[in-house]
């Protein structure tokens, strides 16, 4: 096989791979992976809850105090950002 004809079949195929368009197909992976970041955001957010249901009646007077402290301002930062 000659370079001419590698050339004739790599300009054949930009030519089909040129016509394709290709944005909604780099839509579709970037939607998933956002999925995907969605999903793991999630499942972190339900086991630390979970570690935290774990912990809570084990711990002082101080350290539920300071608990709530933290949800409490992680509440007020919230009600901050969202509007």
């Amino acid at each position: 096989m000659s370079t001419q004809a590698l050339s004739n079949i790599s300009s054949q195929l930009s030519h089909l791979v040129g016509n394709l368009n290709l944005e909604p197909i780099s839509y579709i992976l970037v939607l998933i992976g956002f999925a995907l970041l969605l999903i793991i955001i999630i499942g972190s957010v339900i086991y630390s809850l979970a570690k935290a249901a774990r912990a809570v009646p084990s711990m002082s007077t101080k350290e539920f105090i300071l608990l709530l402290l933290g949800i409490a301002i992680f509440l007020v930062i919230l009600g901050i950002l969202l509007p």
